[in-house]
């Protein structure tokens, strides 16, 4: 963006909010967007040309979402009202008229900002050159994707397409045109071309048009990736405007499920799971489970007694995948044999947990008196024991592990108190220890990115690091320390850079108390990376933010430079790479205690050659 609109803009009111709603704005949530935009309050000429010029920027630095854009220009030209001229004798303010100023003034003047970045000649300019040389490319294609998608929504005459194309082309066929003029004329016709020969008037003209592509396309003067991207067009026609590849363009939900519906074979709303459909099969709470859940009096997610809340008792037969276990040579439904206990008295607080239900075939093999259950009495055979009566470790553990140490006394049945003598000592006489910090199995539970969440928004409001580890080692799913780390990263990029800084604060302390270690903290940041250059497009200083905390993080000793070139590699876009690069380097440097970067050469080297 030019800095004089830049600066113009921090003036207008509502900018602010203007800026969210457009960082927001997706092909899902265009329609409660575009309302949104056109009920804002532009009710000023310096508002709307506001609102224009976030628009067009927006566009052309995301030409992948041009057609989007270019649809919601329509819909504003056509709902927005006009404003009185500046001029007495000037013509009323409108949003096409200010929207084909702006595109004409960035199309003619790209010439001239080319010309100024030629002239930058001095070594310490060599860095800033590229990155202006990128920046014209990349508003120059993204200019003119947004004129042709513009021409589709009838917004551009079709005469200023035909000029476009005639001052891309040049003059002088004997001379070729600037390489950054060929790119952006073979971007102009995969955009309208198909359009542009719909108009048989246009036809005729069209073809003069390729006369001159094909003596391009054989200009050796012409570098070879210019020439095919030209026979590439020409291709293109001469195929009836239809792709060899289909046009990456943005898509709703909807669609993308539809797509991976047909790729796999799958029945249409198979993978549409966000409305719901298949969501209380797959997670067990469809209307015929055993556990009553979704009904009147059932059990809630999260009870003692659910699937996954029982604790193994040692000596216990396995537990497959599937909910099957094998017990006395068969195999049984692990869900059949829980059944609920009594209530406990008020005095005790919340109900006891279900018991587990042993199969037919070992009931007899049960202490008399239990009547087939394992409760929380000690049976009639232990009444002389000095056994403790069992009881459950937490108010999530379904089965009590009962700790016998020893049996005495008598019995009517000798062989009865033998055989209770050898199964508890099978089953019990080695107890397993409660660990502090489980290992992860199965599925996590389904609200450990809500607990999350709430730990990380109260950690940035009390800013107590001890108290934000005790919350994370309570959430007891170590697997999902990567994740946690990623949802720490992007909800301090969404606020502002002091949040960076609690984030960068957080982790270095939870990996010094050994809570995460470099691993979570590795991952966690390749989560990141993998979705950057689509982070990188709703919050604008996210390549600066992430190259402070991974700053930060090396200082510490919690990651490496190894990880920042990971990083770098999974970002695509040369000015984002070097901005991490450059956020993460000054970072490093600024601790004198830090010393030279000599140990990190290596990945040093590697980071520079890809940005250079």
């Amino acid at each position: 963006m030019d800095l004089r609109v830049s600066a113009r803009m921090e003036d207008v009111p509502l900018s602010a909010p203007l800026r969210r709603i457009l960082n927001k704005l997706t092909p899902e949530k265009f329609a409660v967007l575009k309302d949104q935009l056109i009920n804002s309050g532009i009710d000023s000429a310096d508002i709307l040309q506001g609102v224009m010029h976030l628009i067009f920027d927006k566009a052309v630095l995301e030409p992948t979402f041009c057609p989007m854009y270019s649809e919601l220009c329509h819909d504003l030209n056509t709902a927005l009202p006009q404003f009185p001229p500046e001029e007495p004798d000037g013509k009323p303010i409108a949003f096409r008229r200010i929207l084909l100023n702006t595109c004409q003034e960035a199309f003619e003047g790209a010439d001239n900002l080319r010309a100024e970045i030629r002239q930058m000649t001095a070594p310490e300019q060599e860095s800033e050159r590229r990155d202006k040389e990128k920046m014209v490319k990349l508003r120059t294609l993204g200019n003119i994707r947004l004129i042709g998608e513009l021409f589709k929504q009838k917004m551009v005459p079709e005469k200023i397409v035909h000029h476009c194309i005639q001052h891309l082309l040049g003059q002088d066929l004997k001379s070729p045109p600037a390489e950054e003029n060929v790119e952006a004329l073979c971007h102009l016709f995969n955009t309208v071309g198909k359009q542009l020969e719909e108009n048989p008037k246009s036809r005729s003209i069209i073809d003069s048009y390729f006369s001159s592509m094909k003596q391009l396309a054989n200009n050796q003067r012409l570098a070879s990736r210019m020439r095919f991207m030209v026979r590439d067009v020409i291709e293109l026609r001469a195929n009836k405007w239809i792709p060899r590849r289909e046009e990456i363009k943005a898509k709703t939900i909807n669609e993308i499920h539809s797509e991976a519906e047909q790729k796999l074979g799958l029945r249409p709303g198979s993978t549409n799971m966000r409305n719901g459909r298949g969501a209380s099969n797959v997670m067990g709470m469809g209307a015929g489970n055993s556990f009553g859940i979704g009904r009147p009096g059932g059990l809630m997610p999260g009870m003692p007694g659910m699937p996954g809340m029982v604790r193994k008792m040692p000596g216990m037969p396995a537990m497959d995948s599937d909910g099957l276990e094998g017990l006395s040579g068969r195999l049984v439904n692990k869900n059949e044999n829980l059944v609920p206990s009594p209530a406990l008295p008020p005095s005790q607080g919340r109900s006891q947990a279900p018991v587990l239900k042993p199969s037919v075939g070992n009931a007899r093999l049960l202490p008399q008196g239990t009547g087939g259950f394992f409760t929380g009495k000690p049976s009639a055979l232990l009444q002389n024991s000095t056994a403790r009566p069992l009881t459950a470790s937490g108010p999530n553990v379904g089965v009590a592990e009962p700790l016998i140490q020893g049996l005495s006394g008598g019995s009517k049945s000798t062989v009865g108190i033998s055989k209770v003598q050898e199964f508890e000592k099978d089953r019990f006489s080695a107890p397993t220890p409660v660990m502090e910090k489980p290992l992860s199995s199965g599925k996590p539970p389904a609200d450990l990115d809500k607990k999350s969440k709430s730990l990380l928004e109260e950690y940035f409001s009390v800013r107590d690091c001890e108290e934000a580890k005790l919350c994370v080692q309570e959430l007891k799913w170590p697997d999902y320390y990567p994740t946690f780390v990623q949802q720490a990263i992007l909800l301090a990029m969404e606020n502002s850079e002091r949040h960076i800084e609690l984030v960068g604060k957080l982790l270095e302390f939870l990996y010094s108390e050994k809570t995460l270690s470099d691993k979570d903290i590795e991952a966690g940041l390749m989560f990141i990376a993998n979705e950057f250059d689509d982070t990188a497009i709703d919050i604008p200083l996210a390549p600066k933010f992430l190259g402070e905390l991974v700053g930060m993080l090396c200082l510490a000793g919690a990651t490496d430079f190894r990880v920042l070139k990971d990083i770098m590699v999974k970002v695509d876009n040369k000015s984002r790479q070097r901005a991490i690069f450059d956020s993460a380097l000054r970072i490093y440097k600024s601790r004198p205690s830090t010393g030279a970067l000599g140990a990190h050469g290596d990945d040093l080297i590697e980071c520079e050659k890809l940005i250079s």
